[in-house]
């Protein structure tokens, strides 16, 4: 297969300009599958941005490719014309790590990081799902249409998938706004090129499980809203009379808010089934632990960070979002001036890229959180792939951590977090990096005992890069 040049139809081209009409040409954007095959083709995705992260008009010259030990490739770009397209075909002979660089003109960008491998591991799919759009009738002047938000994350910032989470609470949605979400996403999901992500986000009091998002398999006829005077636990209860339990979970967000926090006592938490998953970093900030250094502007005092939640024994998976008021998934946009953090992504990993594949890796907590980058994080710990369980019968030897971490910018440090304080740190200073350790303590000293989960102890790893970047792996947990 030749390489080739391809660009989005007249029609996204006109949504793209009509939306964000862009301005002068800033920063350069290259994204590449995280996972692809020696000599398999790939897509090399390329935009050229104007300081809002829009797509450039502006823009009336090339962008080169550089690629390792072969000759580099061209896309041109005309100005009135967004600048956004694709190279087809491009192959990488040799297995490894690797980054492409693109020039033009002044700009210059490396590529989020590819690891290629023949190896039989899933792929790594991008997402983000946390994007609000004008159907949610919150913050109108700064939300875009369901087009755009769906045009925008396939060919702007090139995700894999992406769910528009808009509201319901407060009057915000209807019959006729539903029908019209549901149709839209339908129309738009096109695997195993693009996915679009049923969802809605469903509000409940501080207290009662706070701003949770609703994922599910399907759309069902109608959505449940529980504001008034319902909880995390009731709304699950309620989607269970709509769809089948392993059709929907809830995924509670920003849960350190004042006036809306997610602290969950026992009597509302869902399960495990219902709520496997917590969105730990958006643009509104980080709700990893107290203390941590992206913290939301205005915070709950109660226990209702992730650490909190998992001290009790409650098994979550981490994803994180932009809850993008500007419709700009994965990217910057003109924001309300509160949602001002760092955008962030999901990595969703799985063999085929689906609707239902996507939807299942989250529910099993096959899948990590990202801010900013596209971070690939590839490992285990005592031989179990990130956001799975075994028992302590099972440890013949001591849990062993081994991830292979890769950047778009340098890695500043690498932290193993188990039961939510860090027990290692390396500082690579590198883009990409492998972090290998036994923890040889006495594990039955450390046991956190609960009754959702019995004695246990559990791990995750945090990466943070020179350029504020950040990711967390799903935890791995240990258990009687």
């Amino acid at each position: 297969m030749k390489p080739g040049t391809i660009y989005p139809s007249a029609l996204q081209q006109k949504v793209l300009s009509q939306e964000t009409p862009g301005g002068v040409s800033v920063a350069l954007s290259i994204v590449i599958p995280s996972v692809i095959r020696p000599s398999k083709p790939f897509e090399v995705r390329i935009a050229v941005l104007d300081d809002n992260g829009y797509p450039s008009l502006e823009c009336n010259s090339g962008v080169e490719v550089a690629l390792p030990e072969q000759a580099a490739i061209h896309i041109t770009f005309r100005q009135g014309i967004p600048a956004v397209g694709c190279l087809k075909g491009i192959q990488l002979s040799n297995e490894g790590v690797f980054r492409l660089s693109a020039s033009s003109d002044r700009l210059q960008a490396h590529s989020n990081p590819t690891l290629c491998t023949s190896e039989n591991v899933p792929g790594i799919y991008w997402g983000d799902p946390h994007v609000h759009t004008i159907l949610s009738n919150c913050h109108a002047d700064k939300c875009r249409s369901l087009n755009f938000c769906f045009t925008a994350a396939r060919h702007l910032t090139a995700l894999d998938w992406v769910a528009a989470a808009d509201h319901v609470s407060n009057g915000r949605c209807d019959f006729s706004k539903w029908k019209e979400q549901r149709t839209v996403a339908n129309l738009y999901d096109d695997p195993p090129g693009f996915v679009t992500l049923p969802a809605y986000e469903a509000s409940l009091k501080g207290g009662s499980g706070g701003d949770n998002n609703v994922y599910m398999s399907r759309f069902p006829d109608m959505f449940i809203d529980e504001y008034e005077d319902g909880t995390i636990k009731t709304l699950c209860s309620k989607l269970a009379g709509k769809l089948q339990p392993d059709e929907f979970f809830a995924v509670p967000h920003h849960t350190t808010r004042t006036g809306k926090h997610g602290e969950i006592s026992d009597e509302i938490y869902p399960g495990p089934d219902a709520m496997p998953v917590i969105e730990i970093h958006s643009k509104w900030g980080t709700s990893e632990y107290r203390g941590n250094p992206n913290p939301l502007k205005k915070i709950h005092d109660g226990p209702s960070y992730a650490t909190n939640l998992l001290d009790r024994g409650m098994k979550l998976g981490f994803i994180a979002g932009t809850d993008s008021h500007a419709t700009m998934p994965s990217g910057d946009g003109d924001e309300p001036n509160h949602i001002d953090r760092l955008p962030g992504l999901t990595a969703v990993r799985c063999n085929e890229l689906t609707r239902q594949s996507v939807f299942e890796a989250i529910r099993h907590r096959q899948c990590y959180a990202a801010s900013l980058e596209r971070i690939v994080m590839h490992g285990s710990i005592a031989g179990h792939a990130f956001g799975e369980e075994l028992q302590f019968a099972d440890l013949t030897t001591p849990p062993r951590i081994d991830v292979l971490v890769a950047a778009k910018s340098d890695i500043a440090r690498i932290e193993l977090v188990r039961n939510g304080k860090t027990i290692r740190t390396v500082t690579p200073h590198s883009w990409n990096t492998r972090l290998t350790y036994e923890d040889k303590e006495d594990l039955s000293k450390l046991k956190i005992k609960s009754h959702h989960l019995n004695s246990f102890i559990y791990y995750y790893v945090r990466v943070t890069c020179e350029s504020g970047a950040q990711a967390w792996s799903s935890p791995v947990w240990i258990h009687d």
